[in-house]
């Protein structure tokens, strides 16, 4: 079991470095194999795909990102029942640099993720987080209308292009992986952005 798992964390990173230097439609599984020291066919008695591997590498990451985000979207809407809209913008601004943190201690997953996975599934992940951040917005705006706070009806486009431009600045820190130390200049333009679009939300 241990060799099965130490053969999986060399294929694994080996990888990482492939598919980072060449992307992913260009990466070779020979060149993966061998840098890993094993054969093409011990590879395939792993993954059943070169993107089942670009998968083994990202999904924990994504799919510990979709958790957070869900509990954040949770804590967001018990505050607004509890406290309505008083702590609302500052909550908002702390999950950012929270998710910040997030993207830069995993930051070679998130650069395969925006400037790697042409060809497999996640090549949209900028439309896919826009939307996951949308439907997070449909359930605040369905509790504050529980609250009787009046908001503007806006419709999934709407929202979408409204998530799209908050989330702008934190895509090109990503795909231009800027410095921690410049991208949390950048991060208060996307708190500004997604400030100014729950005001377009709330009437």
């Amino acid at each position: 079991m241990r060799n099965k798992e130490n053969t999986i964390t060399k294929i694994l990173q080996s990888a990482m470095n492939e598919f980072t230097e060449h992307g992913f439609e260009q990466a070779s599984v020979r060149t993966i194999a061998k840098n890993a020291g094993v054969t093409s066919g011990a590879i395939y008695k792993h993954f059943k795909s070169k993107e089942d591997i670009f998968k083994a590498i990202v999904c924990p990451v994504l799919d510990h990102l979709n958790k957070r985000n869900i509990e954040l979207t949770n804590q967001a809407i018990e505050e607004i029942k509890s406290n309505g809209l008083e702590c609302f913008e500052k909550k908002s601004d702390k999950s950012n640099k929270e998710l910040l943190g997030f993207i830069y201690k995993n930051a070679s997953v998130f650069n395969l993720l925006f400037n790697c996975s042409q060809g497999t599934e996640f090549e949209s992940i900028r439309h896919d987080l826009v939307n996951l951040e949308v439907q997070g917005a449909k359930k605040l705006i369905a509790v504050l209308k529980e609250k009787n706070i009046a908001v503007n009806d806006l419709k999934d486009d709407e929202l979408h292009i409204l998530y799209t431009m908050a989330f702008t600045p934190l895509f090109e820190i990503i795909t231009h992986q800027y410095s921690y130390k410049k991208a949390l200049n950048l991060i208060d333009m996307m708190d500004a952005a997604m400030n100014f679009g729950w005001r377009r939300i709330i009437k």
